[in-house]
């Protein structure tokens, strides 16, 4: 059943007009969708806020939250609204007179553009410069009444709409009502005369205590009592239009349920809960703008919805069906079984009279009588009052058969009067005698008997089938209606995104804009910032609401998707990066300095992450319904925390890297003696000892590799890059500038040599450095220093431990002293009037370290985890699915996930077209569902190819993937 409403009424325009001119007016159009041919998306955004405005041709006009499916070539239509509307601000939004008619406006004086949308009869959508010529429009038409042309080139008379009027009078209303035709329907008369459609004078009907259904002029409306009462609602009334206008009014939906009570139809939408609606079941939503999308976004899905309760009911109808055939025929079987023992029973006891009757007719055929004569033969007995004779009803001489008529001797009526005795129809073969023929009906019996026992056997596996047939076309149906519904994005689709291994959100920023975005709204409490050591990287955070401790496995995802969002992609060289804590990112700058969008400053110590390859991948994430708790269950293992490495154990394994690498020094120092004395070892004397280490380096090399030991670094040192500089400074802390562009000093590219730190040692270098270990255990740091310097050399270890030590005994200094410069700074602040510079700097360091609401927070928090206990990498047969989302994300991070692909810099292909590969990679796997294929197909490469490194992207693909 339709809804009720799918246009706007004037009220509703004006509502809608109003939070359109609160959430857009003054932001810059980013571009143009069409949805078809008659409904377009307009995307506003400002560095804090993005939204779209969607507009239906004859229907509707308002803002959307829902991902709505776009073309994926423009119209041309679409292509000139982008021509002339992009980048370009919503200066204002206003009804023309009372009809429903915008007039949107983008720019301002010569430059200035209106878009003309018509939301009466068939719609229009008309776009003209600023002296209102018409340059495009999707409906061309004369009006009939004016002749007035829309076409381009045409002005647009924007003065011939009509102007709103005050409310009729009383007296007027009287005149109106004693002119109209008798029987009328009051609602018909009043409607086209005010201005704020059907359901406003509903409601003043009901609250003049009229009944609004109906309500007939001359029947149950009388003009002298009941009109005044009525325009005296009418008045108050016009305080809708004034409300609508202000925008002070929520948003309702009224529904009917159906099938179930899951089953919601949705049948209007208002602004205001009118009278009529209190006692129906109804949704109630902050905003009428919030409303109308809701409507119109489930409408589709409520029509899908429609189509399964029918479908539901075909099916299960068509297997009553079958259970009802299957029935009639056994019962059918049962009937004729009993009625060959009854027709064997009259026989037997009737077995004279069949003799006597088969006798006189196979004597007649004996005396070579003809059929007629025969037949007049017993017409003559029946008049005599034979009984035999009377008892024969026909003669069948085509197959020598004899119908007899016969009845139970010994019968007597019922206790209601009705005879039990009734003759029966017998037929009898001639040939046999009235025994044999007694004996055929038995026999006849139970061949019925027989075939009723197969019926039944046939039967219940025709009923089993068909109930299969019937519960896979019911899964069929509800598999469709959930793969055809749109699904609303979640609110990390908007940045780089993926769930880590232990279950942690992970979000990074597009561009600039987005960076600025991500550090102020969602950097909290608890959270930490990861960014790569390169240019070009995207910032990036873990989003962490219990604040506990972050695993360094998620610390080592997170750090890779910094570095494959950067210039180490293109390079395909990997790249450190480093975290922060929350509280060490700041959007407040030094004295004297400007931080641009997207720039920020981090005080205090790094921790590095080791440099990890770039390994990126491309999975499916599947959404399961919320309401089913076993596939919760199911799946609750599936990204469950590991637990932290023993601190004793890092320290342990960092040391021994430290080790290493200072013991590693005096082979490229040492003179010719020294590595005599190394390679003159015998062999038989070296390979058990060899080997011994082998075994050492393979216990060993899972710790000196292991990527996820966290360095810190306080070093002093300036690394700027193009795109992204940061600076480190014995007098500043460092300053992230993603708007970078001058190609600053002492510039360091990316270079395999930054990994060198991090790679297990080579076959024998673990027995030299033991060998060189023994020699040299005698000698101290001082005596090492000594003789290396006496070489002409310092050894870089002792450099970095005495530079380490300096900066850190400055870094205290300057801490102190800070502190007193910011105590002293703040008592001269609360003492004296705030410049704008630091007026703005301290507003800027509030928003960047606001808290949440306690309720809010916990609200979040419960509907993050709630989200991401539904979300999974490893689909069963059993989960209720409804949805998947593709999730671009390290590859490490995949390893868990059922549909997957791995991501390498470098290739030639497009991205679009290595995703769509992808795709019908994951849907020729033999262990997919019907239900998963489905959900694959609904992927979008767009989507998908967005989140994917910039650059040249290879997808490892099977063989037999890239020949087809």
């Amino acid at each position: 059943m339709p809804a009720k409403k799918t246009r706007f009424t004037t009220l509703d325009l004006k509502a809608s007009i109003a939070a359109v001119r609160k959430r857009f007016l003054g932001i810059r159009v980013v571009n143009v969708y069409d949805v078809d041919n008659k409904t377009y998306l307009i995307k506003f955004s400002k560095p804090d806020d993005k939204g779209v405005l969607l507009i239906e041709s004859g229907i509707r006009i308002h803002t959307t939250e829902f991902d709505w499916p776009k073309g994926l070539i423009p119209s041309g239509f679409a292509m000139k609204l982008r021509k002339h509307l992009k980048s370009r601000r919503l200066e204002s939004i206003e009804q023309l007179g009372i009809d429903r008619i915008i007039d949107l406006q983008f720019g301002s004086g010569e430059a200035a553009y209106h878009l003309i949308v018509e939301l009466y009869d068939k719609g229009n959508i008309i776009l003209t410069d600023f002296n209102y010529i018409i340059l495009s429009l999707i409906r061309k038409r004369t009006d009939v009444t004016t002749d007035e042309k829309f076409a381009v080139h045409e002005i647009y008379a924007v003065d011939s709409v009509k102007q709103p009027e005050d409310l009729i009078s009383l007296e007027k209303l009287i005149e109106l009502l004693n002119n109209a035709q008798p029987n009328e329907s009051i609602k018909k008369i009043l409607n086209p005369l005010l201005p704020f459609g059907s359901a406003v004078l509903d409601e003043c009907l009901l609250k003049a205590g009229l009944n609004s259904e109906s309500c007939i002029l001359g029947k149950t409306f009388n003009i002298e009592q009941d009109a005044p009462k009525l325009h005296e609602q009418l008045i108050q009334a016009m305080d809708y239009l004034k409300q609508a206008d202000s925008g002070e009014c929520k948003g309702y939906i009224t529904y009917r349920q159906e099938g179930s009570a899951s089953l919601l139809s949705y049948e209007e939408f208002h602004p205001f809960l009118f009278k009529q609606f209190e006692l129906k079941s109804y949704l109630e939503l902050p905003t009428f703008d919030r409303a109308v999308d809701e409507f119109f976004s489930k409408l589709e899905a409520q029509r899908l919805d429609g189509h399964i309760v029918q479908k539901e009911r075909d099916a299960l109808k068509k297997l009553e069906n079958v259970k009802k055939d299957h029935q009639k025929r056994l019962d059918e079987l049962q009937a004729a079984q009993n009625e060959d023992i009854r027709k064997a029973y009259l026989i037997e006891v009737n077995a004279d009279l069949v003799t006597r009757a088969m006798a006189a007719i196979n004597t007649a055929v004996a005396n070579q009588m003809s059929w007629p004569e025969i037949e007049e033969l017993v017409d003559e007995a029946k008049q005599s009052g034979d009984p035999t004779a009377r008892a024969i009803q026909s003669i069948k001489f085509d197959i020598n058969h004899l119908a007899l008529l016969l009845r139970d001797p010994f019968g007597d009526d019922d206790d209601s009067g009705k005879s039990s005795n009734a003759p029966v129809k017998i037929d009898v073969d001639l040939s046999l005698t009235a025994f044999a023929n007694a004996k055929r009906y038995f026999e006849h019996k139970k061949q019925s008997s027989q075939k009723q026992v197969r019926t039944l056997e046939a039967g219940e596996k025709a009923i089993k089938s068909a109930s299969k047939r019937t519960n896979e076309l019911l899964k069929e149906v509800e598999r469709v209606a959930t793969v055809t519904k749109a699904r609303k994005p979640y609110w990390f689709e908007k940045f780089y995104w993926f769930i880590s291994s232990d279950n942690y959100i992970v979000l990074g920023g597009r561009d600039q804009q987005q960076n600025e975005l991500l550090i102020k709204r969602h950097l909290r409490t608890g959270d930490l910032y990861v960014h790569a050591d390169l240019h070009g990287a995207t910032s990036v955070i873990i989003k962490n609401p219990t604040g506990n401790e972050v695993p360094p496995r998620t610390l080592q995802e997170a750090g890779i998707l910094a570095c494959c969002h950067s210039a180490a992609w293109e390079a395909k060289v990997p790249a450190p990066a480093y975290w922060v804590q929350h509280d060490q990112v700041s959007k407040t700058a030094p004295t004297g300095e400007y931080l641009t969008t997207g720039a920020f400053m981090i005080r205090g110590k790094r921790n590095y992450l080791p440099s990890e390859p770039l390994n990126f991948g491309f999975a499916l994430l599947f959404k399961f319904d919320e309401s089913d708790q076993a596939a919760i269950d199911r799946h609750s293992e599936e990204r469950k925390s590991k637990a932290i490495l023993d601190e004793q154990d890092l320290k342990q394994t960092s040391n021994i890297e430290t080790q290493e690498s200072v013991e590693e020094t005096p082979l490229e120092v040492s003179d010719g003696e020294d590595e005599e004395n190394i390679d003159e070892n015998k062999p038989d004397e070296q390979q058990p000892e060899e080997e011994e280490e082998e075994d050492e380096e393979e216990q060993t090399q899972e710790s000196v590799s292991n990527p996820l030991l966290p360095s810190s670094s306080d070093e002093d040192e300036t690394s700027a890059y193009p795109d992204t500089q940061v600076t480190y400074s014995e007098e500043k802390p460092i300053k992230i500038d993603n708007n970078q562009k001058k190609e600053p000093r002492n510039q360091q590219k990316p270079s395999a040599k930054s990994n060198n730190a991090n790679q297990p040692l080579k076959r024998g270098q673990r027995a030299r450095l033991k060998k060189i270990k023994e020699k040299y255990k005698d000698q101290d740091e001082e005596d090492r220093q000594v003789r290396m310097q006496l070489l002409g050399s310092a050894g870089n270890e002792s450099k970095k431990k005495q530079q380490q030590q300096q900066q850190e005994q400055q870094q205290k200094q300057k801490q102190k002293v800070q502190n007193k410069d910011n105590k002293k700074k703040n008592e001269s602040i609360q003492s004296r009037p705030q410049s704008a510079a630091v007026a703005s700097a301290i507003i800027d360091d509030d928003e960047g370290e606001q808290q949440e609401d306690e309720e809010e927070k916990a609200k979040r928090l419960s509907e993050d985890a709630r989200l991401l206990s539904t979300l999974t990498g490893q689909p069963t047969a059993d989960d209720p699915l409804i949805n998947v989302i593709g999730v671009c994300a390290p590859w490490i991070t995949l390893n868990n996930y059922k549909y997957k692909v791995k991501i390498l810099p470098g290739g030639l292909g497009k991205k679009g077209k290595n995703v769509q590969a992808a795709l019908k990679l994951f849907a020729m796997d033999r262990t997919a569902t019907q239900l998963e294929k489905d959900l694959i197909k609904t992927v979008k490469d767009q989507e998908v190819s967005r989140n994917l490194p910039s650059g040249k992207v290879k997808f490892v693909l099977p063989s037999y993937v890239k020949l087809k």
